[in-house]
């Protein structure tokens, strides 16, 4: 993230919305098959060390020198004389040092853009979607009574808005609304989103309102999509005038967003209990309705224009960057409408097929070879592995009658004891792939990290097949050890080495907006994967009619071995086509026999958009 500040000029910040409309949370780029909503994590940095010698005005440092922890254990935190600390102010020093860091942060970048980082990732991105993701299971079987097919089906019109982020950026860039680039589609979108959480909270439902209950999410996620957007691209504005303190504004992001979800997972263990689904959105109702207050009365720093009016200037300035994001939020249209419209499984099939097709070849229009071959990878290997999650957490969660001796957990332990060790494991993959991973050969990493994501599903297959009770292991420990140890570690080590990957592939001074874009693309193969995923659950013969009480897993195995096992295989044949044989350390621009940066003329970048 930190490379955002490298990559965008200050001169043009009207392009800033733009680029940072591609971006989206970590959470939802890689291979996730079977969390639960609302479950996930992320991995945080260590607490930055502490900031000193800030400019005398108070809002840019005059170099962001950085202490060594050895070096401020010697300092008394008093009276700042050396020597060593006694145990109490040891004891104070994780929150005396935050202090100093959070102030020194608030005297970089300004106490308005802090606070609005707040509202955004820790009460919105954190909180909000956080206790609605985790009262999602429940209330789909429970209150609507949706089958696995249809709760997947719905899920995809649900995340709608989080593929369409180019495009409303895209807009909010060229069209102000009274002066204001951002201020009021933040706060537009956030009337939209708390009102849609008030109805969900307030007015009974029942399995008549699944409609209902799809359009009040596709709200709260315009909502969270909009603000994150829009405080993205003001963030990124920020890190570019102050390339210094680009770690610790991103650093102090996903710490807002951990913390937001942490609070999320503590609110639902007390109100999961009560089985009252609807309270979930009562207590994630406040947290969406501050996002009123914040957006409207200008915490979002934004100087106003003189004239609100369409900049055709700068629509034809960027024209490539715009007809790629309207391109997209078409083909994002066209799937949800589908997923509402029939529920015709080959006409749904037809066109995911279709739309995948046509992203496949527009990359190639759009970007430079190289770099379009490394996004084809990462896209036909992310939309290929086909997810049927919604399956598998109904097989784990349906009671008795629908499920005969299932293991039949509880939501409590289901979304809420597995998120939070999930969590942490996800940590121990990172670490994993950094010492053992990260001294392998792009391909033969790639190779690697397919194996591992095939060989993830095997716990899976053991619990279903009620192999782990043969051997004397009961359902929740089996799960534990497997979906929430396990899995979370082999998953994050198999998606890092495509981080590197994308990394190589950066065109010189376009990282930004390339990592930008590959996630825009990466939206848009998680939601083709669910809907192969839902074509895939009707063929395979899975029926759950949570309501009456009539389910067929019987062919799960099968779907779980197909999908699952066999089909994130595909990245091996496509590794020695799209992926050169580099090592990870490798300059990609020299293995390939590109120009080496003295052969270019002084400054000049490798464009990533293509220029007629």
């Amino acid at each position: 993230g930190a490379v955002v500040a490298r990559t965008l000029p200050t001169s043009d910040e009207g392009t800033v919305d733009s680029v940072s409309a591609f971006v989206d949370g970590a959470e939802r780029f890689g291979n996730a098959r079977y969390r639960p909503a609302g479950a996930g994590g992320r991995r945080i940095d260590s607490l930055p060390s502490e900031l000193v010698g800030f400019g005398e005005n108070g809002t840019r440092p005059r170099s962001f020198q950085r202490r060594s922890r050895g070096e401020m254990d010697g300092e008394k935190l008093g009276d700042g004389s050396k020597g060593a600390m006694s145990l109490t102010e040891r004891a104070c020093y994780p929150y005396v040092a935050g202090k100093r860091w959070l102030l020194g942060l608030v005297d970089t970048v300004g106490y308005q853009l802090v606070t609005f980082i707040i509202s955004c990732h820790f009460c919105l991105k954190g909180t909000t979607l956080g206790l609605v993701g985790q009262a999602g299971l429940p209330f789909a079987q429970k209150v609507l009574k949706l089958s696995a097919q249809e709760s997947q089906r719905y899920g995809i019109v649900a995340a709608f808005p989080w593929s369409i982020k180019p495009l409303v950026g895209m807009i909010s860039d060229v069209l102000p609304i009274a002066g204001y680039n951002k201020r009021y589609y933040c706060f537009i979108s956030s009337i939209l989103g708390a009102g849609a959480i008030a109805y969900l909270a307030a007015m009974p439902l029942d399995s008549s309102s699944a409609l209902t209950y799809v359009a009040a999410m596709v709200l709260i996620n315009l909502q969270v999509s909009v603000v994150d957007l829009l405080t993205e691209g003001k963030y990124t504005e920020t890190m570019a005038r102050v390339p210094e303190a680009s770690s610790d504004i991103v650093s102090f992001v996903w710490l807002t967003v951990s913390l937001g979800g942490l609070l999320a997972t503590a609110i639902s263990f007390f109100v999961l209990q009560t089985k009252k689904y609807h309270v979930m959105f009562w207590c994630a109702l406040p947290f969406s309705l501050q996002a009123v207050f914040t957006s409207f009365f200008g915490l979002l720093p934004e100087v106003k224009l003189a004239a609100s009016k369409l900049d055709l200037d700068l629509l034809t300035k960027h024209r490539d960057m715009f007809l790629m994001g309207t391109f997209m939020g078409c083909l994002s249209v066209a799937l949800a409408v589908t997923q509402l419209a029939t529920e015709n499984m080959y006409v749904e099939f037809g066109v995911t097929l279709g739309v995948a097709s046509v992203l496949s070849v527009s990359m190639f229009f759009f970007m430079e070879k190289r770099l379009a071959k490394a996004t084809l990878f990462l896209f036909l290997t992310n939309t290929v592995s086909v997810s049927f999650g919604s399956a598998m957490q109904y097989w784990f969660t349906v009671d008795e009658t629908c499920n005969p001796g299932g293991p039949h957990f509880d939501y409590l332990f289901f979304t809420v004891y597995t998120s939070v060790i999930a969590q942490v494991f996800n940590a121990l993959g990172i670490y994993l792939f950094n010492v053992y991973l990260s001294k392998f050969r792009m391909r033969s990493a790639l190779i690697v990290s397919a194996l591992i994501s095939s060989t993830a599903s095997l716990g899976d297959f053991a619990m279903v097949m009620r192999w782990n009770l043969r051997w004397g292991i009961p359902d929740r420990w089996f799960y534990l050890i497997g979906d929430t140890i396990l899995e979370p570690i082999v998953l994050m080590m198999a998606f890092m080495p495509s981080t590197v990957l994308i990394s190589k592939m950066c065109p010189k001074n376009m990282e930004a907006t390339t990592f930008a874009i590959l996630a825009s693309f990466s939206n848009l193969g998680g939601a083709l994967s669910s809907s192969f995923g839902v074509f895939a659950m009707q063929a395979a013969g899975i029926k759950t009619d949570v309501e009456s009480g009539q389910c067929d897993f019987s062919n799960l195995p099968w779907l779980i071995v197909v999908c699952g096992m066999c089909l994130p295989l595909v990245a091996v044949p496509l590794t020695f086509v799209l992926i050169p044989d580099i090592d990870m350390s490798d300059n990609l621009k020299e293995e390939e026999g590109l120009p080496e940066p003295g052969g270019e003329k002084a400054g000049e970048k490798t464009p990533l958009i293509k220029k007629e």
